[in-house]
């Protein structure tokens, strides 16, 4: 008679490790809408705090306006950034262009998103806190703190060059 060895020292699997498992799918798309959103003209336009024209402390050049600053600097990785202990605004940094290539910063408020891919964000979010309550017996602030970690991950990872996904 046979047996198969039994390893009580196994890991588990983290309930993080579970629930990106479980919602694998929905985080994607919730990455991928945010992503999307933090590149668009228009979604960034009309959260607009930053006052123009801007200029630049090192070339002098001045951005009349926000289309301006936009189609006239260059995409830095990791350049929308939010820094919690200075409120909801969120930053993008982006860099002049060549020779120069300072690094210049605008300032949005961050209002919710009636768009759309906001809307349907909203709901996958809000989905995948139901589906952690249920699924792992958590209330719904340990959820979120879940949730959250598990998308502030992926973010990390995409805006790394990293795997664009779940496997």
């Amino acid at each position: 008679m046979s047996s198969v060895p039994v390893f009580a020292d196994a890991p588990k699997p983290s309930i993080h490790d579970a629930a990106q498992e479980m919602l694998h799918r929905e985080i994607d798309e919730i990455v991928q809408i945010s992503l999307t959103l933090s590149k668009s003209l228009g979604f960034l336009k009309s959260r607009l705090k930053t006052p123009f024209p801007k200029t630049c402390s090192k070339c002098g050049f001045v951005y009349q306006a926000f289309e301006d600053f936009f189609y006239g600097t260059e995409e830095i990785a990791r350049g929308t950034v939010s820094y919690p202990i200075l409120g909801n605004d969120f930053y993008l940094h982006r860099n002049c262009k060549p020779p120069c290539e300072t690094t210049l910063v605008v300032v949005f408020v961050d209002r919710r998103d009636e768009s759309i891919p906001g809307v349907r964000r909203r709901q996958l979010f809000e989905a995948c806190i139901e589906r952690l309550q249920s699924s792992f017996s958590v209330d719904e602030t340990s959820a979120r703190d879940i949730l959250l970690t598990l998308l502030a991950n992926q973010l990390t990872l995409r805006s790394q060059g990293e795997s664009g996904g779940f496997r």
